[in-house]
């Protein structure tokens, strides 16, 4: 088999509206917007990858530039053999440094196309499914402790059980108090974590934090840099949830060998694929580390793709996914379905992600490269 053709799709997710930190001081309009990658073969088999880069008020990282990377490795892809996955990304390693996003969307149509040509979705072809299925969290809005209650009733009504609370927009006693009631109201099986979006400086994470301690509370990257988030947990004695401080096997290592986390956020677009968070994963279960599995945001491409991989671990390992899909962008035809806050592949689920396109919501590409 070989590779014909690539395209790339740019698809606005304006739909998102989660209120958090940076709602209130963005002064620019930035469009969340999502890379879908097409790749052709003279088999007839394609595959389809995703990457959501982060607007760049949140990362350092922009759309535009994954689509860059895309021009620039488009020659190295065109005419290879797809199945070769290992040799495809390290051709692609070697090529460009960086640019996670981009070798993210490449890694995930790759396997797309490696489960189709074998018949097997990926769950099964990575070695099989060890629970029948995973949570998905749901994301609580920034706001007053009385709307954050009523937003996560709404939630748990529809059997959520996994609420990440965004804070960091207000005074540090306001902090608190929304902390101490959300924390408050979880109820048996339910959990709850505070994330602050690098909101903190050190001086302000140490007047919270420590007030909040005896509800034994999960905060999720308190503070901007990694020796900020190191500092915080030394002195409070409080592990935390690391977000934008973990990206491949050093930080991952470094962040146990500190003592510092109670679980891991691994991102897709920042640890560069699929294929980098099955290894993570490894890492994580000999670590006994929990791990929430996932990119910035996307559709049910991502959704597809982190659902097949987290089904292949145990329980306790899988923190929580989150729901992908928008009704508002239905650019799959065939979503995996949320079910009272959770979700499994299908039985019934087709080769590689098992996922359809609606080529119509895709529209036409912004990019091709034809061999």
């Amino acid at each position: 088999m070989k590779i014909t053709g690539l395209a790339a799709y740019r698809v606005v997710l304006d739909k998102w509206g989660v209120e958090t930190r940076y709602t209130h001081a963005l002064k620019i309009s930035i469009p969340l917007e999502t890379t879908v990658l097409l790749i052709d073969t003279d088999e007839g088999l394609v595959g389809w990858g995703e990457t959501m880069t982060p607007p760049s008020y949140y990362l350092p990282t922009s759309p535009q530039t994954a689509r860059a990377g895309l021009d620039l490795i488009a020659p190295i892809l065109l005419g290879a053999d797809p199945c070769n996955h290992r040799a495809r990304m390290e051709e692609i390693a070697f090529a460009m440094r960086g640019h996670k996003p981009t070798k993210s969307v490449i890694d995930m149509a790759l396997w797309d196309l490696v489960g189709k040509a074998r018949g097997l979705p990926l769950v099964d072809l990575w070695g099989g499914r060890v629970v029948e299925d995973m949570p998905v969290l749901c994301l609580v809005s920034t706001g007053t402790p009385d709307e954050q209650l009523a937003e996560i009733a709404d939630f748990r009504a529809q059997g959520y059980k996994l609420f990440q609370i965004k804070i960091g927009d207000r005074s540090p006693s306001e902090e608190i108090a929304r902390i101490r009631t959300c924390q408050g109201d979880m109820r048996e099986g339910e959990r709850c974590w505070f994330d602050a979006n690098r909101a903190w400086t050190i001086d302000q994470a140490m007047r919270i934090m420590p007030l909040c301690r005896d509800l034994a509370p999960l905060f999720e990257q308190p503070c901007e840099s990694y020796e900020e988030c190191l500092t915080v947990a030394r002195h409070t004695g409080m592990g935390l949830m690391l977000d934008e401080a973990i990206e491949d096997q050093p930080s991952f290592i470094r962040a146990a060998r500190d003592g510092i986390i109670n679980v891991a956020v691994l991102k897709m677009g920042s640890t560069g694929g699929i294929s980098q968070h099955r290894h993570l994963t490894e890492l994580g279960l000999r670590l006994r580390i929990p791990m929430r599995i996932e990119d910035f945001y996307g559709t049910g491409l991502t959704l597809a793709a982190v659902a097949h991989l987290a089904q292949g671990l145990p329980e306790a390992a899988c923190f929580g996914l989150y729901d992908y899909y928008l009704p508002e962008v239905p650019l799959v035809k065939n979503p995996f379905r949320v079910v009272d806050g959770r979700v499994n592949v299908p039985n019934d689920c087709g080769p590689g992600l098992g996922v359809d396109v609606d080529l119509e919501v895709l529209g036409d590409p912004i990019m091709e490269w034809r061999a």
